[in-house]
């Protein structure tokens, strides 16, 4: 089938670590169908670009709110592009309030996929998107909407079509053997945390939490793989707590970097607030990870007694004392045991194979 991905949320040769799940499933789509991408540039200028992106043909096109014309050649491109596609794939939710006009003007075949976790938690995001939240309705144009995780899939039956959300994981790949892990019996345990350094993902939390392992004589330290707006803060407690020779904040990396931090990590550690999947977590567990996260509905699809700690409570203690039982119970399971608890369904293969059901279901029933 012709597929077209049109999507806010897209990684390029400046952005690298954008999006990475989108890119992914962009990529398991094209391994069985033809696949274009249309990538709105949310606030970008410029004009339009049209390039191989890791394989795959992406038209870049800028669209910006000081440049309300810019919003005509975005449908413009969309509607020609439609003329020839099977399917409008949307990704993330700004990308199907875009494209809602052309794709109802021209009845295609739509199926959206969703990965931000504002859609069924707007207060994370702010007071405003609280009250223009009646929005999330637009949900119910598109034909089929598939979330990452079944927690997430449950909250976005509330503004799709009835019997019209499914479940499609992101795509969890493991690169090389999983590295054996040295914590535990050495005495010294490498803690990973991968993130944006922002409110969400609470990565002060994390930073108490090492100081206070730190205090109990574990010889402990941390490398927190992202950036964002919390950074300077952040380097404050650092320097405040005495940390400087024992936290990293590495900020953006590209992915094959992330993979190396992972690798060389003996335990991975997230406090975070709200996931829709949490891509992070299973890519630690791909490499034989431990993970130490919050107890949210949303990993329990993939984190399992036999590869996680989940921690219930909010506080750093909390996660000192997750990080300090995961030691214990995982000193002895090797980092290959813990990288099969993976579930098969998460692989390119299978996640494709997963997008094509829903597009053959949804071609039988549009209307």
């Amino acid at each position: 089938m012709q597929v077209l991905v049109f999507t806010t949320w897209f990684p390029d040769a400046q952005a690298p670590s954008t999006a990475p799940f989108a890119l992914n499933h962009v990529r398991a789509i094209a391994a069985q169908h033809d696949v274009k991408v249309v990538h709105i540039m949310l606030g970008g200028s410029g004009g339009v670009v049209v390039e191989d992106f890791e394989g795959i043909s992406v038209t870049r096109i800028p669209l910006s709110p000081k440049r309300p014309w810019s919003y005509g050649v975005v449908l413009g491109h969309l509607r020609q592009a439609l003329k020839q596609a099977d399917i409008l794939h949307t990704m993330a939710f700004t990308s199907a309030a875009v494209a809602a006009p052309a794709a109802l003007g021209r009845r295609k075949t739509w199926v959206h996929t969703e990965h931000w976790s504002g859609v069924n938690n707007p207060a994370s995001v702010s007071k405003a998107w609280v009250v223009m939240s009646w929005l999330r309705y637009l949900l119910r144009l598109p034909h089929a909407v598939t979330a990452v995780s079944e927690a997430q899939a449950v909250g976005l039956r509330r503004f799709s079509r009835g019997g019209a959300v499914y479940v499609v994981p992101n795509v969890v790949t493991k690169v090389g053997e999983p590295a054996p892990r040295a914590g535990g019996n050495s005495g010294r345990v490498e803690v990973v945390s991968v993130g944006g350094l922002n409110a969400g993902k609470r990565p002060g939390l994390a930073v108490e939490a090492l100081h206070l392992l730190r205090n109990q004589g574990l010889d402990a330290s941390l490398t927190w793989v992202g950036d964002g707006p919390l950074r300077g803060e952040i380097e404050q407690q650092i320097d405040r707590l005495g940390l400087g020779g024992h936290v990293t904040v590495t900020g953006m990396v590209p992915p094959t970097q992330v993979a190396d931090h992972l690798r060389r990590a003996d335990i991975f550690l997230l406090p975070t607030a709200h996931e829709t999947f949490c891509m992070a977590a299973a890519e630690g567990v791909a490499m034989g990870l431990p993970v130490v996260i919050t107890d949210l509905p949303a990993v329990r699809d993939f984190l399992t007694s036999e590869n996680s700690l989940l921690v219930s409570g909010e506080s750093a203690q909390d996660f000192c004392a997750g990080v300090c039982a995961a030691v214990d119970k995982f000193s002895t399971v090797s980092a290959a045991a813990i990288s099969g608890t993976l579930p098969t369904r998460f692989t390119p293969e299978n996640v494709a194979s997963q997008f094509t059901q829903i597009y053959d279901r949804v071609r039988g029933g549009a209307g």
